[in-house]
């Protein structure tokens, strides 16, 4: 549990921060479609020639497995005709290519967040049924099994108690 909260204090921060950086990079985007005619945009986005590489793996944490991705773009030619845009586009493309790699990072630990979460609530209801049906079931049959070797005890008691009346009765009369 301590681990999930510390996890959910990290990943939140991260959004935050992740929030802050993408509302900058809509900023600078929407700055610069404003000041690049419309065909000139389309025609910029479609032709980006900008790839990346996405790789996929898996761990495990706090026994659950996770993907872990690792997302690299090649440092070489930019992603469009610098020409034909404004300015403010190639800062929001320059933004959102240097953050990346953290969005994928604050998708990993959401991701692990909610399998986590899935996890506890399995845990809770196990300790959950435990609590308020095995346990309580156990303790009925131990209070019955008590209550049977209470009972045999006595029964065996009196059959003794009566064995010596009849002794004593035998060697009183002998």
């Amino acid at each position: 549990m301590q681990n999930f909260f510390i996890l959910v204090k990290e990943t939140t921060e991260l959004r935050r921060k992740m929030e802050e950086i993408f509302m900058e990079i809509s900023g600078h985007y929407l700055e610069g479609r404003a000041s690049t005619d419309r065909q000139s945009l389309e025609d910029t986005l479609e032709l980006s020639t900008k790839r990346g590489k996405l790789t996929y793996d898996h761990k495990v944490e706090m026994n659950i497995r996770i993907p872990v991705f690792t997302f690299t773009i090649p440092e070489a030619d930019p992603p469009y005709k610098l020409a034909t845009t404004s300015p403010e586009l190639d800062v929001a493309f320059e933004k959102l290519f240097e953050h990346f790699g953290d969005l994928i990072k604050l998708v990993e630990r959401e991701n692990l967040l909610f399998h986590m979460s899935e996890e506890l609530e399995k845990t809770r209801r196990r300790v959950n049924a435990l609590e308020y049906v095995l346990i309580p079931d156990l303790e009925e049959v131990i209070r019955s099994i008590e209550d049977k070797l209470s009972e045999y005890e006595r029964g065996n008691q009196t059959r003794l108690m009566k064995v010596k009346a009849m002794v004593e009765q035998r060697e009183a009369g002998a």
